[in-house]
């Protein structure tokens, strides 16, 4: 028999305050900027950059929920549940690629010039149809695996939750048949759906590279790139697992939960996944610079210049290269979703040392959030421009101000599965 630690929490606090001014903010910053003409172009490459991390990140975080159900990893305890809580944001997702979709013709240039040969592919009607049929089937099976995680916690809430939360409650458990048998039930659903839910996170946002990265230079190829894209996202959902187990170590959720033991195989994690996601990297890399297909280096050129694609290698030039456009914020990003990581997470210590590991955690969200700004600028402003005058702008106030409306609404998402369902964080109790 197991017992609930954990009892709804009222939302409205400090907390979810600041999530809100941030959404708030946000949100106010990013219409300012798409309804003036200068920089609305500017506005919505932002929105698709802080999209594409948010996104792949949310539905990553159920993902590494499932990998952790399907390996049976005991090892975990309470974090899979904080990972149950950022995919909670799944929603979100959804909801934002409407928004996403209205700054079509700021973003794609085949939505007013048809790529010749893929006009079928790259087709208004189409892509719209089928990015939000994965996106709703993304989110039906994130909300069914959320009941079927969720369910069994609730029985001893099922008499004591009142308001909008025990509204919640007695939907999600009706027809309750005792907490061991939904336990058991749940247990063996669970370990079902797992698979299918992790196959649909590749198939789906493999698509989703295509249509929203790839449809921004669509004459490049590459069949490697949308397992690097989705890879980018389990990534970074591991990472910012990582970084609320920390901050919430001590929380009455929490509390002597996140030990030593745990921090250490969530560093392992990290480490292991950043070496993956760099090998996903370079064997797209090291095809595109022997194959030498201009469709092909087109793309690896205007992000990393001539540097990494001349034949031969020489140091001659080396930094004159470098300054090219764009090249410094790649690299940049290559050293913080890779670089960093490895070399600080190499020894078991720095893996225990909750300052450490939360540190290069953060590190590697920042790097993934330039990656994602490379992934799209440069396909609409491309280096020619850049060398002509045009600004890049990765820090400015439009950029910043999107950013953290993406925060403040993925944090409220989180907070309000997280404190709307009691035991959805709290270690629970056997006796």
């Amino acid at each position: 028999m197991t017992t609930d630690v954990a009892r709804p929490r009222p939302f409205f606090g400090p907390i979810p305050v600041v999530f809100l001014a941030l959404a708030l903010l946000g949100g106010g910053v990013f219409a300012w900027g798409a309804l003036d003409v200068e920089s609305s172009a500017r506005a919505w490459r932002s929105f698709l950059q802080n999209w594409l991390l948010w996104a792949a990140l949310a539905q990553g975080a159920i993902t590494f929920s499932c990998a952790i159900r399907l390996t049976n990893g005991r090892w975990a305890g309470p974090i899979h549940r904080i990972a149950d809580s950022i995919g909670a944001c799944v929603p979100i997702s959804l909801a934002l690629y409407f928004v996403l979709w209205a700054g079509r013709h700021q973003l794609f240039e085949w939505v007013e010039t048809p790529v010749a040969g893929k006009e079928w592919w790259y087709n208004e009607s189409f892509l719209f149809t089928r990015d939000v049929a994965g996106l709703f089937w993304m989110v039906g099976m994130t909300g069914l695996y959320l009941y079927m995680t969720i369910r069994p916690m609730l029985g001893a809430a099922r008499e004591s939750t009142n308001g909008w939360q025990g509204g919640l409650v007695q939907r999600w458990t009706a027809g309750w048949r005792g907490e061991d048998v939904e336990r058991s039930l749940a247990d063996r659903r669970l370990r079902k759906l797992a698979a299918p839910m992790a196959m649909s996170f590749g198939l789906v946002y493999s698509m989703l590279a295509v249509d929203m990265v790839m449809a921004l230079a669509p004459h490049w190829v590459s069949t490697m790139f949308p397992a690097y894209y989705a890879w980018g996202g389990f990534l970074s959902a591991v990472a910012l697992t990582t970084l609320i187990s920390l901050v919430m170590s001590k929380s009455p959720e929490l509390k002597g939960e996140i030990t030593e033991s745990r921090r250490h195989d969530l560093g392992k994690m990290l480490f292991g996944f950043c070496i993956f996601w760099m090998y996903l990297f370079w064997s797209q890399y090291i095809v595109i610079w022997y194959g030498n297909i201009p469709e092909e280096t087109s793309f690896v050129q205007a992000r990393l210049g001539t540097q990494f694609l001349q034949d031969e290698w020489y140091m001659a030039g080396f930094w004159t290269r470098i300054a090219q456009p764009y090249v410094k914020i790649t690299l940049t990003a290559w050293v913080c979703c890779w670089l960093i990581p490895f070399w600080v997470l190499l020894g078991a210590k720095p893996k225990k040392t909750p300052a450490i590991l939360g540190s290069v955690s953060v590190i590697i969200l920042i790097g993934f959030w330039i990656e994602r700004f490379i992934l799209v600028t440069p396909s609409i402003v491309p280096p020619d421009a850049v060398l002509q005058g045009a600004p890049i702008h990765l820090f400015g106030l439009i950029e910043i101000g999107t950013s953290i409306g993406f925060i403040g609404l993925f944090g409220l998402g989180f907070l309000a599965f997280a404190r709307g369902f009691p035991g959805a964080l709290a270690q629970r109790k056997g006796s």
